[in-house]
């Protein structure tokens, strides 16, 4: 059975006359005529009868008819969220990003995305999460395109688009409260409460600054999130060396910098992540080279917003 056939089907259904049918086609009535009874062959039933001087649809080509229309409904409907799919000004871009960029850098560089006209049709799917719960949602093509740390993985392109700086969390009656900078050994010994475990970057990237200074970090609670960070901190429970949040702005916290000497040593890079043998949507595609283009004008926040 072929869409040809089933085309025409469909027209002789419509005109019952087989020289008519055959015009509209633009094939010889011979054509019509056995594309028609290679049809009812395979499908083992007549479709249309002579009455007289008259051709009929049968009672099974009556049946037939709904069906095969919903056939070319659904061709239709997969041709044209195909040409959908080829459109770079329309479609929808699942994008995942890390907790702590959720409420700067995401929200700055959708605006700057939103701000051209031609790119209005285009949505998101969002997700935020672990790094490492992220990198297997990209690798099972959940995700589209991920902002997180590199993962080092020959499977997955990754760009750096800019640079975190990490600051020191204390309870605002700390004994390093009243500084303003603090070095890493100022810290080392501090019980700390980190995201996500091993199942987050961060953590993986301080204990290697940590080794740097001869010392390993004492994690003294593990959470999901920066609320629960903050709330951890602020009941004394712990420190925190993390990005910055605004779930610590407010009384009870204080935020210090790290020394200007050890600062770079300290930040981790932001990556843009997609699979190599992925072949993005040009929509995706339009996204990403928007980011990897306006990255340059993206100017982190180092804490202005908290005084320091």
């Amino acid at each position: 059975m072929t869409l040809q056939q089933l085309k025409c089907f469909l027209v002789m259904a419509e005109v019952l006359h087989y020289t008519k049918a055959a015009n509209q086609l633009y094939i010889s009535q011979p054509s019509l005529s056995y594309a028609l009874s290679e049809l009812e062959k395979e499908l083992g039933v007549p479709l249309f009868e002579r009455r007289g001087n008259r051709t009929c649809i049968t009672k099974y080509g009556e049946s037939f008819i709904p069906y095969v229309r919903q056939i070319f409904m659904t061709l239709d409907d997969a041709t044209a969220r195909l040409y959908e799919m080829l459109d770079a000004s329309s479609g929808k871009i699942s994008l995942g990003y890390i907790y702590s960029i959720s409420f700067d850098f995401v929200p700055r560089i959708l605006e700057m995305f939103y701000a051209d006209a031609g790119n209005s049709r285009i949505t998101f799917d969002f997700f935020q999460g672990l790094h490492y719960a992220m990198i297997e949602k990209l690798k099972s093509a959940d995700l589209d395109l991920i902002l997180s740390a590199d993962p080092n993985d020959k499977t997955i392109m990754g760009v750096p688009v800019f640079s975190q700086e990490l600051f020191v969390i204390v309870p605002e009656d700390h004994r390093l409260a009243r500084r303003e900078e603090v070095s890493l050994a100022d810290v080392k010994d501090e019980p700390l409460i980190t995201i996500g475990g091993t199942a987050s970057n961060i953590r993986n990237h301080l204990v290697k600054c940590y080794e740097k200074i001869g010392a390993r970090p004492i994690i003294a609670g593990e959470v999901a999130e920066c609320i629960a960070m903050s709330a951890l901190v602020r009941a004394k429970l712990g420190i925190a060396v993390t990005p910055l949040s605004p779930t610590f702005e407010g009384g009870g916290l204080k935020v210090l910098r790290f020394r200007k000497e050890e600062r770079d040593a300290m930040k981790r890079k932001i990556y843009l992540l997609w699979l190599k043998d992925r072949q993005l949507e040009p929509s995706a595609k339009r996204f990403r080279d928007f980011i990897l283009n306006n990255a340059a004008n993206y100017k982190p926040n180092e804490g202005s917003k908290f005084g320091i």
